[in-house]
């Protein structure tokens, strides 16, 4: 299987993986007041550093998917140093959370009756009379 070996600065890292994903990330978030010319939303706005090591099951037909995190949102600050090694392995690290992923809904006339519901909620937001 495929896997991510993720390290922070000297820290121990950890193995992401699992036979049966379909999506495996590690994502560096850099989020806020990211330079001198960046307008902030609230007036005590600052960056906000974070890194999140995650996936998505693809298992067979009848069995729950799942979004799985090994690292979840880990504060960062301006010097860290990351790591990520893409390899193939036979043995990675536990998930430390499993999340029920929500059922994609490939019936077209139920999504159309939800595409209606929700223009018809909110048509006289947007809409003029």
């Amino acid at each position: 299987m495929y896997a991510l070996k993720v390290q922070v600065n000297d820290e121990a890292s950890i193995i992401a993986g699992a036979d049966d994903l379909g999506v495996l990330h590690a994502t560096v978030n850099c989020v806020g007041m990211l330079g001198k010319s960046s307008r902030p939303l609230r007036e005590d706005e600052s960056a906000d550093l974070f890194i999140t090591v995650g996936g998505l099951t693809a298992r067979a037909s009848g069995i729950t998917d799942e979004h799985l995190t090994w690292m979840s949102q880990k504060p960062l600050k301006i010097g860290d140093v990351i790591s990520v090694e893409v390899f193939d392995t036979i043995n990675a690290d536990a998930p430390v959370l499993g999340k029920e992923a929500e059922k994609r809904k490939h019936d077209e006339r139920e999504y159309f009756e939800h595409c209606k519901k929700v223009y018809l909620r909110l048509r006289a937001q947007y809409e003029p009379q």
